[in-house]
């Protein structure tokens, strides 16, 4: 058994040093929160954003994932916020992902190619932290006025949190839930007397769901079960069903318990009778591509896709309910956020940038509307139309965050590699948990602070 939970750990050993140098930060690299789109700044137009700078003033440079660029009006806020502070130029280096080894050795070396990073969450952003190289952000820098932290969901703040200081401001949150296609839930007898769907308490019942659901060219559930959302995905379901992700110290999550194996039972059950598939293993997009096209009727994934997938069917046609138990004990939300290099000598005018225009209402309504992108500032929700956004709020307020170890870019593309062994039928359940356990032992489950 250790002979080949050896060899299995050098396999992964090349995947998880290359995972590590593509979040957050200044640098290049990539990927959306579901799906990569290019678009990364040319040396030339980054040296002419700094002449520019030079010769007219301050040049406030702002790096962000580029799938953002299509979601929210970034140009709005450079012309709005070079209006309102003559003489500054806001320039965007858009990136696919964002390069930690990159960020790592600039601002080690008092260097820096921004002054805002967008991407990631405090995962990604605990190694910064760690060596002194990011603005904490303070009461007096930050959580004032119209920002004080009340005025936040307390579980996106989370996201940014390290120890007790927070590194990172909220731009988007995202929570996990499941998505519906309506008139096929009607058609299947699984919504109450007034039309709405009748949410699934428990994975068997859910299990039931797809099995109604699935017939020729249409499947029952879709389960994001892809790179982007596996670790997601696993303990959004966990804690539906458990309560918790963790063992009993908690701080170790959880892959051997009975709520674990009964849990892995369904999902396997569900593909070994044809309710589910696993084309997200080679596609990570497959489950929200069908869904879009009418040949899924559930989607378990990020709950934004219910507004997503308005924009292509009726809106009234597309409904969000909990993963099973998250109603009760709170689903997973994540976060893409911002954090400020503290050699940046536009510190100040960057948190300015984040206050006045990156959550400022028109900005995040924009993308909440049109694509479910969640605001963290409670007030953003005051006047939404659509009925579910309740139900959203609902199962986020009570959300988890993921675990934050030092480790857990290694924990992540392991558990990816095992948890396709195991669906694909390459190995027992039992087999499962014991490699996870064995590869759990061997990890830094620090917060990599110390």
């Amino acid at each position: 058994m250790k002979r080949k939970l050896a060899t299995r750990v050098l396999a992964l050993a090349l995947t998880g040093v290359l995972g590590v140098s593509m979040l957050a930060g200044c640098g290049g690299g990539g990927q959306d929160d579901a799906a990569s789109t290019s678009g990364e700044t040319s040396e030339a137009e980054g040296e002419a954003a700094e002449a520019e700078g030079e010769e007219g003033g301050t040049n406030l440079r702002v790096t962000v994932q580029a799938w953002m660029m299509g979601k929210y009006d970034f140009e709005g806020a450079k012309a709005s916020f070079e209006e309102n502070h003559p003489g500054v130029t806001v320039t965007y280096n858009q990136v696919d992902n964002v390069d930690v080894t990159t960020s790592m050795l600039e601002w080690s070396q008092g260097k820096t190619s921004c002054d805002i990073a967008i991407g990631g969450d405090r995962s990604q952003t605990v190694s910064y932290a760690a060596n002194d190289y990011i603005v904490e952000f303070t009461e007096e820098n930050f959580f004032n006025g119209d920002f004080t932290k009340d005025k936040f969901y307390e579980t996106f703040l989370e996201n940014g949190n390290i120890e007790g200081q927070q590194f990172m401001i909220p731009l988007l949150g995202e929570v996990v839930g499941i998505v519906c296609n309506v008139p096929m839930m009607e058609e299947a007898g699984l919504v109450d007397e007034n039309g709405e769907v009748i949410p699934a308490e428990t994975w068997d019942e859910l299990y039931e769901y797809a099995a109604k659901l699935t017939k020729d060219g249409q499947t029952g559930l879709g389960i994001d079960w892809g790179s982007n959302m596996m670790m997601y995905t696993y303990e959004a379901c966990l804690n539906g069903i458990a309560g918790t992700i963790y063992k009993e110290d908690g701080k170790t999550l959880e892959y051997t318990g009975d709520d674990v194996k009964s849990l892995l039972e369904v999902w396997k059950k569900l593909i070994d009778d044809g309710y589910t598939t696993t084309d997200v293993f080679a596609d990570m997009d497959a489950n929200r591509t069908q869904f879009k096209s009418g040949q899924l009727a559930m989607h378990l994934a990020p709950a934004s896709r219910w507004i997503e997938a308005g924009e292509v069917m009726d809106p009234e046609d597309v409904a969000v309910i909990p993963v099973p138990g998250t109603d009760v004990n709170g689903s997973l939300n994540y976060i893409h956020g911002m954090v400020i290099p503290k050699v940046s000598e536009n510190q100040e005018l960057a948190i300015q940038f984040i206050k006045e225009e990156l959550l400022k209402d028109s900005f995040q309504q924009g993308a909440i509307n049109a694509y479910g992108k969640m605001s963290p500032l409670k007030a953003h929700y005051e006047n939404l139309d659509n009925k579910y956004w309740p139900t959203v709020l609902e199962f986020t307020e009570n959300a988890i965050t993921a675990p934050l170890y030092k480790d857990m870019t290694k924990l992540d593309t392991y558990t990816q590699t095992e948890m396709q062994q195991y669906l694909t039928g390459a190995e027992s359940v039992e087999d499962f948990q014991t490699h996870m356990d064995e590869y759990l032992s061997q990890l830094d489950l620090s917060t990599g602070m110390n």
